[in-house]
């Protein structure tokens, strides 16, 4: 242990390492006198002294024995391991010095004690500094002891994980092996079954043939049995028929015989043997032909019985026929749901294996430390020792190896046993209790297995020491574990595909013809839907088209909206300047009329014809402003319009027809509005009756109120009317803001068009019902046209009528005051009368009365003043407004007045 801790210091040190002996000593003395600062002084007095006589001689290593450096104690003479490791500090002649060399020897011997301290010192460095390394050698070696405990039991681990690998391997090869049998025995045994069910099948249906014409033949005998049996009743009532005739002539017999007694004594004997001749062969043909009957009954009986007996005993082979069938099919049923069963279990330990073998090995243990170089030279020896513990234990391995192939040897041959009692269970598989006991058989057998495998896993926990030099089988083991599982998942995955396959054998036998004739089937949906879809490409690049079409009719709309806002906007701008020279006008006859203002006149007599002339400007603003406030009607629009020509062609004609139907009323408002004025002017002369006024009235306010009601209700019509054309101008505007809103829509259904194609279908048959309630509503609105017409025709007789009657009063008027035709009078009912028509008023004619009445108007302001003037040319350029510039345009206002007792007039606008 010593010589081991030398080396390694040695080894730390960097020294060569020597066992030490006397060579070695005297090596290390010279060593140390060499590296000693007094080292040759002392040779060169060794040589001196030597050289020189002294009784005293010194011992036979040159020096005296130094005390021990941990004690002080003398060595043990040459043998102690310290002994040699300093020069002898003083020499043999220098003991006892004489009296002249005292002082040298002194001093010398100072130095020899300085040296010694201080080699003394550094020989203490060097023990501490090898008690530590020895310190350090000895956890090293402990670390190393511990090191070497894990290693030897990582290896015996990994040698017991290894064998058990290896036996698991080895089992599961084994089991494969059984597994593969197994499976393919339970393949043959489901040929062998669906040989067998076909082969059943066909003994069936032949069975079914069989039967088939049995039944027939039964069914041909029923007919004939009933056939024989209507015979057999026709034979038993010609029987009874029979029977009866013979009834019938034995009476005659008798009857013939009483005559015979009776005859016999009054005729002769001759003729009664002939008669009874004749009776007896009769009787004896009788007699004969009833047996013929009998025997031909007798006959058909025995036939009758035959015949039931027979279909009796076919039918009882029949029914055993059946029974043995559907025997036969129950036992093919357990033995397939036995094999089922039996291919189930396989299929669990295949996966129990699998499960195991898929567990992952134990975690290694840690991996030693690794020790430095010397370290590993120190364990060289415990690892020979090792090897040879381990070639020991290999030996065990070998034998515990020969008692497992031993068990192998047992195992293969149960496992042929097993085979063998499978084979037998195959081969006596119809037989019930058999096939129980081959079952307890493999179970004990199991359990015998299974005890096997315990006490193999008992010799591997003792093997589990010897798996140092197992590492690499542990790899390989690895390796096989894992293209056992691959050849294991692809067995699987085969005896999946191959139970898949004959599963599906019979069905794609079943289904081969059902998906030909769905092929064909579907070829011709496809041709359909190829049809289908090409129509769907046609409308959809007609749609495309359509809405190209319609963003630029769109644009083309949008630019004509922007036409008619600018012409809107000058229409507006020439309003308002009209509006501002109606205000001139008005501020200069205001002026006019306070500067022509006499003492005489009333101040109503000026207000009416002032009144006349100014406030039409203001009812043409008003109405102008109400026609545009007024909303557009809404034109019912077609939905079965299929193209966008078609679209715009209709609106275009809906607007067309609109502004024709706008302007044709304008112009029926302007006329109206004109007659009503000159009805105005016409009454200013007629007011300078003061007297007739009271008489006049009470008639004229009956007729006003009349007409009043009248002229009301057709104004009131008009103005509905008017404002209808209005809300349909404004539906117009909305149903185009509308297409838009579709063209957008149309845009992004395009996509979706084959979506959208029975939507489309339900959405038109709603749009066709509601196009027929706006037709049938456009139909009602045009009878209400016809009846506003009729009732615009009686108004227009009405104003007729009314014009008549005040030309009427007009000259008898003028006829009664002549002399006062300057000075003209206020008329108040004639006023209240002609200032009560509408702005819709009808057409009236009514030149024939304007002309005569301008002329007296001439003829009666040629006296007047320029005020009067002025008002007649106002009156002449609104009777013909087409000669100032924005008066044409400007609707009137229909407005009522009154003189109340204070001859004010209120004005009522409407």
């Amino acid at each position: 242990m010593v010589s081991q801790l030398r080396k390694n210091l040695c080894n730390v040190l960097g020294l060569s390492f020597k066992p030490f002996s006397r060579s070695s000593a005297f090596s290390l003395r010279e060593y140390q006198q060499k590296n000693s600062p007094g080292g040759p002084a002392a040779g060169r007095k060794k040589k001196k002294l030597k050289n020189g006589s002294s009784p005293e001689t010194a011992p036979a290593g040159g020096c005296h024995p130094t005390e021990d450096v941990s004690g002080g104690r003398p060595g043990p003479g040459g043998e102690g391991p310290w002994w040699h490791l300093g020069p002898c500090p003083v020499p043999c002649h220098l003991c006892c010095p004489s009296q002249g060399d005292s002082f040298l020897f002194l001093q010398e011997k100072k130095e020899c004690q300085q040296k010694l301290a201080k080699e003394q010192g550094a020989l203490r460095e060097q023990l501490q500094v090898h008690i530590q390394t020895i310190g350090i050698l000895v956890s090293e070696k402990a670390d190393l002891q511990s090191a070497l405990a894990h290693t030897q039991q990582a290896a015996r681990q990994k040698a017991g994980e290894s064998e058990d690998l290896a036996n698991r391997l080895q089992t599961t090869h084994q089991r494969v092996g059984e597994l593969e049998r197994t499976l393919s025995a339970v393949s043959t045994q489901q040929k062998q079954v669906d040989r067998h069910n076909k082969e059943l099948t066909q003994e069936r249906d032949a069975l079914k043939l069989e039967l088939y014409k049995n039944n027939r033949n039964n069914e041909d005998l029923k007919q004939q049995n009933s056939e024989l049996q209507e015979r057999l009743r026709v034979l038993e009532t010609e029987k009874k028929a029979l029977q009866l005739g013979t009834e019938e002539l034995q009476k005659k017999l008798e009857m013939s015989e009483l005559l015979l007694q009776q005859f016999s004594s009054e005729s002769g004997v001759s003729d009664g043997r002939q008669q009874l001749q004749q009776a007896m062969e009769e009787r004896a043909q009788l007699e004969k032909h009833v047996q013929q009957l009998l025997e031909t009954q007798t006959h058909l009986r025995m036939d009758r019985d035959r015949y039931a007996e027979g279909l009796e005993e076919e039918r009882a082979l029949w029914q055993e026929k059946m029974q043995q069938m559907s025997a036969q099919l129950c036992t093919l049923r357990e033995e397939k749901e036995h094999g089922l069963s039996r291919v189930q279990e396989l299929e669990t330990t295949v996966a129990e294996l699998k499960s195991q073998r898929a567990e992952p090995p134990a975690p290694e243990s840690a991996a030693p430390p690794a020790g430095p170089s010397a370290a590993e030279q120190q364990l060289q020896a415990q690892a020979e020792q090792l090897q040879k513990e381990l070639e020991s234990l290999a030996g065990q391995l070998q034998a515990q190896v020969q008692d497992n192939a031993g068990l192998s040897r047992l195992n293969q041959q149960q496992e042929q046993r097993l085979l063998q009692l499978e084979r037998e269970a195959e081969l006596w598989g119809s037989q019930a209790e058999e096939r129980k006991q081959i079952l307890e058989s493999m179970q004990s057998d199991r359990v015998t297995i299974s005890r096997a495998l315990l006490q193999n896993r008992e010799l591997k926990e003792q093997l589990a020491e010897l798996q140092d030099g197992f590492v690499r089988l542990s790899n390989d083991n690895m390796e096989l574990t894992s293209s056992l599982q691959a050849e294991q998942h692809v067995k699987n995955e085969l005896a999946k595909k191959l139970g898949q396959l004959q599963e599906r054998l019979g069905e794609l036998k079943e289904t081969v013809e059902l998906k030909s004739q769905e092929a064909q089937s579907l070829q011709q949906q496809r041709d359909q839907y190829l049809g289908h879809l090409q129509q769907y490409v046609a409308a959809y690049q007609q749609h495309a088209a359509a809405y190209q079409q319609l963003s630029s009719e769109k644009e083309a709309l949008h630019k004509q909206i922007l036409l008619q806002t600018q012409l809107m906007d000058r229409l507006q701008h020439e309003e308002v300047q009209g509006k501002v020279a109606v205000q001139v006008a008005r501020q200069e006859l205001q002026e006019t009329q306070v500067r022509a203002g006499g003492p005489g006149r009333a101040p109503g007599e000026d207000l009416a014809p002032v009144c006349l002339l100014t406030l039409p400007d203001g009812e043409e603003e008003e109405e102008e402003e109400e026609e545009e406030e007024t909303p557009q009607a809404k034109v019912p629009v077609p939905e079965d319009l299929e193209s966008r020509e078609a679209v715009v062609t209709f609106f275009t004609s809906a607007l067309a027809r609109a502004e024709e139907e706008r302007a044709r009323l304008r112009g029926q408002l302007r006329e109206q509005k004109a007659r009503c004025r000159r009805l105005a002017v016409l009454a200013v002369p007629s007011q300078g009756e003061p007297e007739g006024t009271s008489a006049a009235g009470t008639g004229g306010d009956s007729v006003s109120g009349e007409t009043h009601q009248a002229l009301q209700g057709a104004m009131e019509k008009l103005q509905t009317r008017f404002l209808e054309v209005m809300a349909e101008k404004a539906e117009l505007r909305e149903r185009v803001e509308e297409l838009e809103h579709r063209c957008i829509q149309l845009s992004g259904e395009t996509d979706t068009i084959g979506e959208y194609i029975a939507l489309y279908q339900n959405q038109r048959a709603v749009l066709k019902e509601r196009h027929r309630e706006k037709e049938e509503y456009i139909s009602r609105l045009a009878q209400d046209k016809e009846d506003m017409k009729i009732k615009l025709l009686e108004l227009q007789e009405l104003v007729l009528q009314l014009v008549g009657e005040r030309s009427e009063w007009q000259g008898r008027v003028l006829a009664a005051a002549p002399d006062r035709a300057d000075h003209p009078a206020p008329a108040a009912p004639a006023l209240q009368d002609a200032a009560d028509p509408q702005a819709g008023l009808g057409e009236v004619s009514l030149a024939d009365t304007v002309e005569p009445a301008r002329g007296e108007a001439g003829e009666g302001s040629s006296t007047q003043n320029p005020t009067a003037q002025q008002i007649m040319k106002l009156l002449r350029e609104i009777q013909h407004p087409q000669e100032r510039p924005g008066l044409g345009t400007n609707p009137c206002i229909p407005f009522f007045y009154r003189a109340d007792e204070h001859d004010e007039v209120k004005i009522l606008i409407v």
